[in-house]
């Protein structure tokens, strides 16, 4: 007694003594910046190099290809398919192979003393060698279990499609967020050069105007209110600029490019850049926005999930019943058998369970009421998205006619100008260049939104880019995909011009 005694206070010292050991240690500088390069080293690995000037497909192809987000949704996707392979193994019967050894230092021995009269009726004796090796093969099926776990396994698989539909939203964000970067950008590349030239020559016009100004050469009021008007210009020019001077880093950001390399964008020719041609159909737009949208398809797997639970709360009220059987085998020398097998059949029943499952079922009928109101309200803020996006493109396209007739007219104004430099101070010249730089600045940026506002209509349907099931992630193979998505998407011949009301009712059913 006073060896075991002994053995439990060195056993309650030594855990003292190692849990008084243990210290906060913060990462030590070099591992942190160990990891720093390693990050920055896998930012950008295994993408392929820029050699030309990119298109706008590309740039979709390359955000698809190398986004971080998209990568992330995409490994959790495999995960979540790997989760639910997993659970599929829930539904086997549990078999445990077990082996072990024993040993002791003395014999396990004993007597027996009589209950009744309290006298001993045997000496000391053993049954049992002082090293004993065991193989135990056992297998346990609940059926109980088997049916909880069969509806957790189509929970799991349910997960995996929900994880699915946010890849699409993923990916529909990436090509929204793109072909809005991307037309920014390219006005940038075109513009910026040309902004840089004239504000030095602005700079020097105002200066000379300034001079003519304090030597009376002009009247100074006439003087004030060319420079005030010229000023006013060159800051709306300036405003403009620093939007969009940031617009190729966004776009670098999205295609996960280095934001420090250097590189150019594809522009195309002005007479390709006609207006997108969209479709007008309402009812079939609001048919296709509840059919198709992500949002709406996770709902759905949501409620199966929910009906899931509700199956498996209810079972868990019922009695389960559970088969055991199994294989064993001892090298124990006073055994008679040293192999032998075993089985049963136990059933087993939780009341408590039985005595909650009214609430428990009221319970999950509420979630599944909620679910249901859930996915009635996101319908409705979805459909009121496809009749804003539409609103927003017929508004922007009015604009967009407005201010190109301005920048052809101002563009004009500059031509007539340059022509009559002998007759017009120079005053005039500049203060005519601004308003066709400013309204050339505004006519591209007025394009790039109404390229935004048509995607957002195909965004507010759901509308995805790219098959369901993409058995290609090259490149190449994007890009020449998604450069025929681009093609039907601006020309208006998409699906929907063989899928009346009719096909996607019925599908939806």
């Amino acid at each position: 007694m006073s060896t075991l005694r002994g053995t439990c206070l060195l056993v309650v010292l030594s855990s003292l003594l190692v849990s008084c050991a243990v210290k906060p240690e913060p990462f030590p500088l070099s591992s942190t910046l160990q990891r720093v390069q390693g990050d920055r080293e896998s930012y950008h690995k295994d993408m392929q190099p820029i050699v030309r000037a990119i298109p706008l497909e590309e740039a979709m192809a390359r955000a698809i290809r190398y986004n971080l987000d998209h990568r992330l949704k995409t490994m959790e996707s495999a995960l979540s398919l790997g989760q639910s392979t997993l659970a599929g193994y829930q539904l086997l019967p549990q078999v445990a192979l077990q082996a072990g050894y024993t040993g002791r230092s003395n014999a396990l021995g004993s007597s027996s003393r009589s209950l009744l009269t309290g006298d001993t009726s045997l000496q000391y004796s053993t049954s049992s060698d002082r090293a004993n090796g065991e193989v135990d093969l056992a297998m346990t099926w609940n059926i109980l279990d088997f049916g909880v776990s069969y509806f957790k396994a189509r929970q799991q698989a349910d997960r995996y499609l929900v994880t699915e539909q946010r890849r699409r939203k993923v990916v529909q964000n990436i090509i929204q967020e793109v072909r809005q970067a991307y037309w920014r950008a390219v006005v940038a590349q075109e513009l910026l050069p040309d902004i840089a030239t004239f504000l030095a020559e602005a700079n020097l016009a105002l200066e000379d105007a300034k001079k003519s100004g304090d030597t009376l050469l002009q009247p100074p009021l006439d003087t004030l209110k060319y420079r005030m008007g010229l000023l006013e210009t060159v800051y709306q020019i300036v405003t403009l600029q620093r939007d969009l001077s940031v617009a190729k880093t966004q776009l670098a950001a999205l295609m996960n490019q280095d934001l420090k390399e250097d590189f150019r964008l594809e522009v195309p020719e002005r007479q390709a850049m006609t207006t997108p041609n969209v479709p007008h159909d309402t009812d079939l737009l609001e048919q296709m926005a509840l059919f198709l949208r992500p949002e709406l398809r996770e709902e759905d797997y949501q409620k199966r999930i929910d009906v899931a639970e509700t199956k498996a709360t209810l079972l868990q009220a019922l009695p389960g019943l559970s088969f055991q059987a199994g294989v064993h085998g001892a090298d124990n020398s006073f055994l008679f058998n040293k192999q032998w097998a075993d089985g049963g059949l136990k059933m087993a029943w939780n009341l408590i369970n039985l005595a909650a499952s009214g609430d428990t079922l009221k319970l999950t009928s509420m979630r599944e009421e909620s679910g249901d109101m859930r996915r009635l309200s996101m319908g409705m803020a979805i459909l009121t998205q496809v009749h804003v996006a539409m609103i927003r493109y017929n508004q922007t396209l009015e604009e967009y006619e407005l201010v190109k007739n301005m920048s052809e007219t101002a563009d004009k104004i500059q031509h007539f100008s340059n022509e009559a430099r002998q007759t017009m101070t120079g005053l005039d010249v500049i203060q005519a260049q601004a308003r066709a730089i400013y309204r050339r600045l505004q006519l591209g940026l007025s394009y790039a939104e109404l390229q935004n506002s048509a995607g957002q209509i195909y965004v507010s349907i759901g509308l995805d880019p790219l098959p369901e099931k993409l058995e290609v992630c090259d490149l190449d193979a994007l890009t020449s995909m998604l450069k025929g998505v681009i093609r039907r998407w601006g020309s208006g011949e998409m699906e929907w011009g063989s899928l009346d009301n009719n096909r996607v009712s019925g599908a939806a059913g």
